[in-house]
């Protein structure tokens, strides 16, 4: 078996892995986008839906022959990690006739974006990744294995050809709401050849990932909640399923109303049966503040009927949340429309600011911060990262053992030797052969 890394050796985000068999089949593990431009800077709008040959030219669509619409099909499979666009964002330019695959919470969060995000495009061929057992794909075994991480149902990729067996981590932690998948793993994966290990925290100052644990995280939103007297807005991811319960559990603590938009209550919706434990918009002290985008969204996908149920259920007025600010705790998202609320409701007097996701989207500036700004709202950041911090990354490759690790998704491959022994790095555009 030969893996290729196309992209990933020494960055942070636009994961992309090539494994070969000995008879010629070849895999791709993630095709993701890459987080910003080479300069840092952010991507133009707009950037996912040009074709596929003017990526492909400027370096974003790594080069790889036979993976895109142009050329015959030289891949038997796309496997997908997790619903990240760091590690899916570029599948839709893969070639038609072949599959993507991904869990079931992976491609219900595809769908989920495909219906509110309008530039966002799936493959041609969404397969899933069960739970079943090993995925035989030509001379491939590969099994996705549970791992905790911000995106639902997100998997590590054990992968068997040719008589060597490598594990690909994606992203993976400890500290989330179900660290028990990250001690079963070792177990689950067994004996590997390779280790290709995510490694975002190694050389990262310690606690630079914000709290250290989601309990933590959750205790200072309670904390917060019972003292603050006016509307506290939380701003944080859509997929990050594990804030959302945390923002709901600090909620019931505090006696104050969870509200949710009606994006957040239908991803909720569909990953219920992955995350029975997130709140839904008919769970007690839950509400839905609807804003037109995306009611055009669900009527647009006929789903009026869903929002019609949404509505019934749940539905909060901007009146009622300025009649009474300090009975809700509202969970939103860093957009235009939340801004616009926020000034609807200024009269009730300012909102607590929670940046409760990573804090370089907030030092980026945008129209949540800019609105704190004007205002003088200082932004209080409750966090907790959603990757291993480099301690647990050193238990659990002490427990794998395996004969070789290659660092991926990192800015510090060459600290990854301070860790652990027998480390490989493999450069973007180069290749390793297992054996």
């Amino acid at each position: 078996m030969i893996l290729t890394m196309h992209r990933g050796a020494h960055q942070i985000g636009g994961s992309c892995v090539e494994l070969a068999a000995a008879a010629g089949e070849r895999i791709l593990l993630d095709i993701g986008m890459p987080l910003t431009r080479p300069d840092g800077s952010d991507w133009p709008c707009g950037m996912l839906a040009r074709p596929s040959a003017t990526l492909r030219r400027e370096g974003v669509l790594p080069d790889i022959a036979g993976l895109y619409r142009s050329e015959t099909p030289g891949f038997a499979a796309v496997i997908l990690s997790h619903a990240h666009l760091d590690h899916y964002g570029l599948a839709h330019h893969v070639h038609p006739d072949i599959p993507v695959y991904g869990s079931p919470g992976t491609l219900a969060m595809l769908r989920a974006s495909q219906l509110f995000v309008p530039d966002a495009v799936l493959p041609s061929d969404l397969r899933e990744l069960s739970d079943d057992g090993v995925l035989t794909i030509g001379p491939f075994g590969v099994n996705g294995i549970a791992v905790d991480h911000v995106a639902p149902d997100s998997r590590a990729l054990l992968v068997e050809s040719d008589g060597r067996r490598l594990l690909y981590s994606g992203d993976l932690r400890a500290h989330g709401r179900r660290p028990e998948l990250f001690d079963v793993l070792p177990a689950a994966a067994g004996k590997v050849d390779v280790l290709v290990l995510e490694g975002t925290t190694v050389g990262q100052p310690r606690g630079s990932h914000g709290f250290a644990n989601e309990v933590e995280v959750e205790l200072r939103l309670a904390e917060l909640l019972k003292t603050e007297r006016g509307l506290v807005v939380v701003f944080a991811s859509g997929q990050n399923i594990d804030r959302a319960v945390s923002v709901y559990r600090a909620a019931q603590s505090a006696g104050r109303e969870l509200v949710i938009d009606a994006y957040q209550a239908y991803v909720l919706m569909t990953l219920k049966e992955n995350r029975p434990d997130a709140p839904q918009f008919d769970s007690p002290g839950v509400r839905v503040k609807f804003v037109d985008y995306h009611v055009k969204r669900l009527k647009a996908a006929d789903l009026w009927e869903l929002a019609c149920e949404m509505s019934r259920a749940s539905k909060v007025k901007t009146e009622q949340m300025a009649a009474a600010p300090g009975r809700f705790v509202y969970l939103a998202r860093a957009s235009g429309s939340t801004t616009r609320l926020l000034r609807a409701l200024e009269r009730s007097g300012l909102p607590k600011i929670v940046w409760s996701q990573w804090k370089g989207y907030l030092e980026r500036g945008g129209a949540v911060p800019h609105f704190c700004e004007e205002r003088g709202i200082g932004v209080e950041v409750i966090h907790s990262g959603g990757h291993a911090h480099p301690e647990d990354l050193v238990g659990m490759v002490g427990r794998i053992q395996p004969k070789m690790i290659v660092p991926i998704h990192t800015e510090a491959g060459r600290c990854f030797g301070d860790l652990f022994q027998n480390v490989e790095i493999v450069g973007d555009g180069e290749s390793l052969v297992i054996v």
